[in-house]
């Protein structure tokens, strides 16, 4: 009994003893990097914002590190290096820069962060603050838009289009929102040629069995063109730069002979830019069976 009493005794000293000689290691918190951002406009980035596609942004910051000399430090987007900076020699514990960058043009969720490192390349920290950027479309997709021949009889086919809300009209539903009506679609048998689908500005309306003398009729101006390829057309200051450039000459109230993969750009009576890609067509003659299916993308 006493042997057992004096081997528990030895247990609870050993064990006393590795409790009192255990070795604290400082958490990496502990060398207190802050990351100050400063304010100087509109563009600088001080936390969370939303922005436009090919914006820009200007990092004015001071990166501190309270405990640890500063070998390096970065900028971050999405986990991915962007911008490194060396300091010069030793003993460097703050560190100021203006940077300026430009957004994505791609829509969505974007992360950066600044950060330093040491000398061997360990992370010292960020400062806790991770900017979340975000990147709201300045241009409006319409999917998948199917334009029929107009029907003479009920007049319900849907051959007018609107880049506003992206529906489509036919001549019965879209007196009340010709104003907001860009252009229509019929089968043109004037049209020297085939095929002979056509768009066009309501001012260019010869429909005859649609009376449209009450209607706002809205100047679109279109031109048929190759490039750029409609899936480049990612914002709208590219809509802008490349209505622009096609639209610079040429241009005209229709565009006619459209078939399958034909890319046309205009311009709304709001002076927003836009262009029109052909998916497919269904028919080829001015039965109001026939239809064309579109993508459109607008400027908003």
């Amino acid at each position: 009994m006493k042997r057992n009493n004096l081997i528990l005794t030895s247990l609870i000293a050993l064990i006393l003893l590795s409790v009192a000689c255990e070795k604290k290691v400082a958490p990496i918190d502990d060398y207190s990097v802050t990351v100050e951002y400063k304010s100087s406009g509109a563009k600088y980035v001080t936390g969370d914002l939303v922005i436009s596609p090919k914006d820009s942004l200007f990092f004015d910051f001071t990166i501190t590190s309270a405990v640890a000399d500063i070998a390096v430090v970065e900028i971050q987007k999405n986990n991915a290096k962007i911008d490194t900076f060396k300091m010069a020699g030793s003993g460097v514990r703050s560190f100021s820069a203006l940077k300026k960058y430009m957004s994505d043009s791609a829509s969505g969720d974007y992360t950066y962060r600044i950060l330093a490192r040491d000398a061997k390349g360990v992370f010292l920290g960020d400062g806790d603050k991770q900017i979340k950027v975000t990147i709201t479309p300045d241009f409006v997709f319409h999917s998948y838009r199917f334009l029929y021949v107009p029907d003479s009889t009920a007049k319900t086919n849907k051959c007018y289009f609107s880049t506003v809300d992206g529906k489509v009209y036919s001549y019965t539903d879209g007196a009340a929102k010709s104003a907001d009506i860009d252009f229509g679609y019929f089968y043109d048998t004037t049209t020297t040629g085939a095929p002979k689908h056509t768009i066009y500005a309501l001012t260019a309306s010869t429909f005859l069995p649609y009376d449209i003398s009450t209607w706002t009729k809205n100047a679109t101006i279109f031109k048929k063109a190759t490039t750029p390829a409609f899936s480049t057309l990612l914002s709208g200051s590219g809509l802008n730069a490349a209505g622009i450039t096609n639209l610079s000459s040429g241009t005209t109230n229709k565009a006619t002979a459209l078939a399958s993969g034909n890319l046309v750009y205009f311009k709304t009576a709001k002076g927003k830019y836009g262009c029109l890609q052909v998916n497919f067509i269904e028919g080829s003659n001015a039965s109001p069976t026939t239809y064309i299916n579109v993508d459109v993308k607008v400027q908003k």
